[in-house]
């Protein structure tokens, strides 16, 4: 087998933190690299660090610069990340009955995605991530991957290793708690020497690809921690947007239900809801039950929820309570007694929005609604 061992050394050229990768022979490499992608062969690696928002209008150009500044061969393999290449750059090995693999990996996460999704506001979510990385002294991310595996490889063995290496990447990204797949600007390379004699199979259920998959999830996962990319918790208001409840459809809902009372004015009362909306999303009793609302939902949603029938939670069967004890904890915990007789009046009701939502969901929000609707009632007539 061969020894796949690397010398790591780090340099500073154009402004740009440069990591240099050499492996003690040449290697064949399928990437997707910016500089030299696609299927080539060299023993050279590149990492180069660029700024937050890199907005570069020839970046091949300035790569070149860097290569003949550091004398880089030609056919070295590059990569840009923006995340911090010194303090992150993890390499892991893992050897499973006589395979061995490595796995250098730089990651960030400032630029996470959910692979699929459609990025209609990605000004913003930058706008965010900078703030949140001047907070943090952190810069903008990408997760780059370099697998090896210390056996020649097919064609065949080569693109299964993709599929391995990208599962593996989402694995670390999971085991931390982040629901994003990556990066928009992630990038891979699988790496092998060259021979006669070489592996046909990279699955994840060859010895091969489990410790492919192993070297890199530790790597990924070490890489983000250096980095402290961990997960951001999110308050429940905007855990509501993914079921489209906003905080004015909330209002709409109240507002159905409510017996006019002239001496309040309505826009003191959408004032109040508000206020007590931004309260309570800060809140972690309240955030707590809303959640397990929205996970509970989910699985219901997939069927996942056990001793119920495939298909039986669309229909909202009656001998599920746990959604209305949710729901009627919610409405007791911010208005006491008081809050439970407004949750079942919102739950027989079900006004606006409320009438639209999963069993799980519709309670929660009765409760929700129902305990603040009943907590203002109670502050106005205390004024009184």
């Amino acid at each position: 087998m061969i020894d796949i061992s690397a010398e790591i050394n780090f340099h500073e050229s154009q402004n740009h933190p440069v990591a240099v990768i050499r492996f003690n022979q040449m290697m064949e490499v399928l990437s997707s690299a910016m500089r030299n992608g696609g299927d080539t062969r060299t023993d050279t690696f590149v990492f180069v660090e660029v700024p937050k928002m890199y907005d570069h209008p020839d970046p091949q150009k300035e790569l070149d610069t860097i290569y003949s500044e550091l004398r880089i061969p030609s056919h070295a393999v590059g990569f840009m990340t923006a995340a911090e290449i010194k303090q992150v750059l993890t390499v892991c090995d893992n050897e499973i009955d006589g395979m061995r693999t490595k796995c250098i990996a730089t990651a960030g996460l400032s630029n996470r995605v959910v692979a699929g999704e459609i990025i209609d506001d990605m000004p913003d979510r930058l706008r965010r991530s900078v703030e949140k990385a001047e907070e943090r002294r952190r810069r903008m991310g990408t997760i780059n991957i370099i697998g090896v595996s210390a056996l020649p490889l097919t064609m065949e063995a080569k693109l299964n290793s993709f599929i391995v290496a990208t599962e593996a990447k989402t694995v670390a990204l999971q085991s931390l708690g982040h629901e994003e797949t990556g990066t928009t600007t992630d990038s891979l390379a699988i790496v092998c020497p060259q021979g006669e004699q070489r592996q046909m199979y990279c699955g994840t259920g060859t010895d091969l690809g489990i410790s492919l998959a192993r070297s890199v999830t530790t790597a990924v996962r070490n890489s983000l921690v250096k980095r402290e990319d961990f997960p951001e918790a999110k308050s429940f208001l905007e855990h509501l947007r993914a079921f489209d409840i906003t905080q004015q459809s909330m209002w709409d809902a109240a507002l159905d239900l409510y017996v006019p009372n002239p001496a309040w004015e309505t826009e003191l009362l959408r004032d109040m809801f508000f206020e007590s909306l931004q309260i309570y999303s800060k809140d972690v009793n309240v955030n707590s039950l809303v959640m397990a609302a929205i996970l509970l939902e989910r699985w219901g949603d997939h069927d996942k929820l056990y001793g119920l029938e495939r298909g039986e939670f669309q229909r909202d069967p009656i001998h599920i309570i746990a959604d209305e004890m949710l729901g009627m904890q919610c409405a007791q915990y911010i208005a006491g007694t008081r809050g439970l007789f407004e949750f079942h009046r919102f739950d027989r009701h079900k006004p606006g929005i409320i009438g639209r939502l999963g069993p799980f969901m519709d309670d929660i929000i009765c409760g929700l609604v129902g305990g603040i609707m009943s907590s203002i009632y109670t502050r106005l007539f205390q004024e009184e």
